[in-house]
């Protein structure tokens, strides 16, 4: 409870009231805009440390990356209040910089410049032509898509999971729209020398191919997108981003895509908040019947 209530403090209520539901429909079949394509922007700014991360991060100098999942002292820090808070955020994020400061380089990923890439190549292609543009159009729906990685340690060893993360907002005229972020693990936690032998071929390798998986689950949902059903309630059980410590949490289902599940978590209070898009075998996962 004391890691739900820390991870709560730390994100943007505002955020979270402000989350909608979409319009119901089928993402898995061709998109059908019902206008003018929806131009795509990528932001420069990377994650917000406010409302995007847990307190205690740490950042990979000059890119992108974070790393989590060390934390710990949070009910410690509660109990003296936000500044209380900030001091044992600053102790964790000493502990962060202190697992990976040898390695700092082999952990980088330019996950800004390849998501661009792949997105140009999938709106270059019949399924995405007509729904999304590379230019934006006066009076047109924009959306800004900032994406990042999480290196997620599981508690007391030094496996990681990764994790890339694309964060959306679409706005129309003066509408700001509502954010939707997109989470996407693949594979087991693999140890940090593991990652990050011969330049961090192996994390990169992980992190390419969960970006193709997380910008075609995006481009699906925000063009037509995924059923949201309130009665389709699922308990989850293991690891999520940010997360050191397998934990439970009630999600929604949204379907599939390929073999991956489709997990929402709503409320923006929490940093994992947005679709998961979960592997076979990922999490535990029990459809949660009506009494």
């Amino acid at each position: 409870m004391k890691r739900i209530v820390m991870l709560a403090m730390i994100a943007n209520a505002s955020a979270a009231m402000a989350q909608a539901e979409p319009v119901q429909g089928s993402a898995e079949a061709a998109a059908t805009p019902s206008a003018a394509p929806t131009a795509i922007v990528f932001s420069e700014k990377g994650a917000n440390g406010m409302s995007d991360l847990p307190m205690g991060v740490h950042r990979i100098p000059d890119s992108n990356v974070v790393v989590s999942g060390y934390q710990g002292g949070g009910g410690i820090g509660l109990l003296f209040g936000v500044v209380g808070t900030l001091v044992q955020s600053s102790i964790n994020t000493q502990t962060g910089t202190g697992k990976v400061r040898d390695v700092e380089e082999d952990l980088r990923f330019d996950v800004r410049a390849r998501a661009i890439d792949m997105v140009n190549a999938a709106v270059a292609g019949d399924q995405f032509r007509t729904a999304f543009t590379l230019a934006p159009q006066p009076g047109g729906s924009t959306m800004t898509v900032t994406p990042y990685v999480v290196l997620t340690f599981v508690k007391k060893t030094d496996d990681v999971r990764p994790y890339i993360v694309l964060k959306t907002k679409v706005a129309t005229g003066t509408d700001s729209g509502k954010t939707i972020k997109y989470f996407c693990c693949e594979g087991k936690a693999l140890p940090l020398a593991t990652l990050t032998e011969n330049n961090g071929a192996r994390l990169t390798e992980i992190l390419t191919s969960e970006l193709d998986t997380a910008v075609n689950v995006m481009l699906l949902d925000r063009s037509q997108p995924y059923p949201r059903n309130d009665d389709a309630k699922l308990d989850t059980n293991g690891l999520l981003p940010f997360v050191g410590k397998p934990m439970k949490w009630r999600g929604f289902d949204l379907g599939s895509y390929k073999d991956f599940r489709l997990i929402e978590f709503r409320g923006g209070l929490f940093v994992f908040s947005g679709v998961n898009i979960v592997e076979p075998e990922g999490l535990e996962i029990t459809p949660v019947v009506k009494k």
